[in-house]
């Protein structure tokens, strides 16, 4: 860490950081149950054991998302509180 201000570039970079983690939420919960749904609709037509791996693989999806949203949310706090306390 330098004893430098940070550069205008800096400022946006960070300003626009915990928006963009933000943003991402809707398409990692997408990602993660069609992944999900999809690889369990292959192991079901290849073992033959319709439906079961198909939900187990919604909710390993589901909880997946859930893991990665949690943080996403928390590094984008920990991005806000930052900007905060360099903005004073």
């Amino acid at each position: 860490m330098s004893l430098e201000s940070p550069s205008p570039k800096e400022k946006k970079s960070g300003r626009y950081g915990a928006a963009s983690l933000y943003l991402a939420v809707p398409t990692l919960l997408a990602a993660s149950i069609l992944v999900g749904f999809f690889l369990g609709q292959w192991a079901d037509s290849r073992f033959g054991t319709e439906p079961f791996l198909m939900i187990v693989g919604l909710v390993l999806g589901m909880a997946a998302a859930g893991r990665e949203m949690y943080r996403l949310v928390k590094k984008a706090q920990a991005l806000e509180e930052e900007e905060k306390e360099d903005s004073r």
